[in-house]
């Protein structure tokens, strides 16, 4: 009896500190927190519901910043990691440091394991009635899909993923229905693992590719377009490589360790024409980051109009700056940041563009959930 009193008297120590630690979780910040209070555009609105938005902002900044639950997350990465079960489903590191995004089924769409054929053939049809939509004004349509990280970055992959047997993926399977359906198209993975520059093709910690990608990337697109004259002199816009901040898998993951990334510096050529917003490009978007814009370099001359996301936002427009364009549109694939196949093709139509290309990333381009852009008559 004394022996178990005894070790009763320990027990009761140990959980003693894990209710100080629990309650004092509540009080003191958590160490990998943040520290940010998450942005969101409003409408106008009353005192009282300005009130109550305010509640609801602390109440996350809360949730974000005490309680642990940023540093419980990493714990719980360190111990996988350390008994070499890593987390693949969020984010997972591969060889030299690089990390990679495990969401959206990203590594089974990169190595074939998942192929949603019926969502691929919707995002052809999609394309080609886009196509048979700008036809008759002289639009032309061509697909240029940014890879994921694990379709280019092959040789920075874990090796639990580097031992799967190649196969066809949801990339081939579109490339081969706009060839069929007569839709310029370009396969940015085989050019971007085969573009004539020393550095990396995508960032260690961001789930975006590099400057110098995006600008080889842009090039392919155009010369798919029939617009080899459109392009640039990668020797020219393409900078140095420098240090580059953390990117948003570092933050996402709460990440405490360090990690060394690098980007080419943008050489951007005159003129610098101001963003600004177009009355034809109306459909809103969830996030302010990706409200459709303009820029127009010179008063006449071609129009091209991207349809991408954040892999293009901000950079292919600028490009144009020193080609023939007379100006570049920006709107984003969808109405929400992981949206699928949804934006306004009357949007697309007012515009007039000469050349549409569509740029939505790999991970999110298959039109899942029946989804279908606005305004856009179905097959």
């Amino acid at each position: 009896m004394t022996m178990l009193s005894h070790h009763r008297r320990y027990l009761g120590v140990v959980v003693l500190v894990i209710l100080t630690l629990l309650l004092a979780a509540n009080f003191v910040p958590d160490p990998l927190g943040r520290g940010v209070w998450r942005g969101r555009s409003r409408p106008p609105a009353n005192e009282a519901q300005r009130l109550l938005w305010k509640v609801q902002d602390f109440s996350l900044y809360v949730q974000d910043n005490f309680g642990f639950r940023a540093s419980l997350p990493a714990l719980r990465r360190t111990v996988r990691a350390a008994l070499d079960a890593p987390n693949d489903r969020n984010i997972y590191e591969g060889s030299n440091g690089h990390l990679f995004w495990g969401r959206e089924n990203t590594p089974a769409q990169s190595s074939g394991d998942l192929v949603r054929a019926e969502a691929v053939e919707r995002f052809v049809a999609m394309a080609k009635a886009l196509q048979a939509e700008l036809a008759p004004q002289g639009g032309q349509v061509v697909v240029a899909i940014p890879p994921n990280a694990q379709s280019v970055e092959l040789r920075d992959l874990p090796d639990w993923q580097k031992d799967f047997t190649p196969r066809p993926t949801e990339y081939d399977l579109l490339l081969a229905g706009l060839k069929a359906d007569g839709i310029a198209a370009v396969d940015l993975r085989k050019v971007l693992r085969e573009a004539p520059f020393t550095g990396p093709r995508y960032m260690r910690s961001d789930t975006h590719w590099t400057f110098a990608s995006s600008v080889y990337a842009f090039n392919a697109a155009l010369r798919a377009g029939g617009h080899p004259d459109w392009t640039v002199d990668p020797k020219v816009v393409i900078g140095p490589l420098e240090p580059a901040p953390p990117g948003d898998l570092v933050r996402t993951s709460r990440n405490a360790r360090p990690v060394h990334d690098q980007n080419f510096v943008p050489r951007f050529q005159p003129p610098d024409a101001p963003i600004e917003r177009s009355p034809v490009l109306r459909a809103p978007h969830e996030h302010p980051a990706f409200r459709p814009y303009v820029q127009r370099f010179r008063p006449e001359g071609p129009r091209v109009l991207i349809i991408g996301d954040s892999f293009t936002i901000g950079t292919w427009t600028r490009l144009f700056a020193g080609t023939p364009v007379a100006e570049a549109g920006w709107m984003h694939f969808s109405r929400r940041t992981l949206g699928y196949c949804g934006f306004d093709a009357a949007d697309v139509k007012d515009f007039k563009p000469d050349l549409v290309i569509l740029a939505r990333t790999e991970r999110l381009f298959p039109c899942l959930d029946d989804a279908w852009p606005d305004h856009l008559p179905e097959p």
